[in-house]
């Protein structure tokens, strides 16, 4: 009864860890798709206003 306690908490444990280490990849991927699109948009909009100036 106490092993299949302990492996209970060990497997809980691990999925746990699992589930973390997918949250923080997937908020280092927003962060970076977030970063490019702010560095795609403001590097189009010095373009256009480079244009524009011409």
């Amino acid at each position: 009864m106490l092993a299949k306690f302990l492996n209970d908490k060990k497997l809980m444990f691990a999925a746990n860890s699992v589930n973390l280490l997918i949250n923080q990849l997937q908020t280092h991927r927003d962060l970076l798709g977030s970063l490019a699109l702010i560095f795609h948009l403001k590097f189009r909009m010095q373009f256009h206003l480079f244009l524009f100036i011409l």
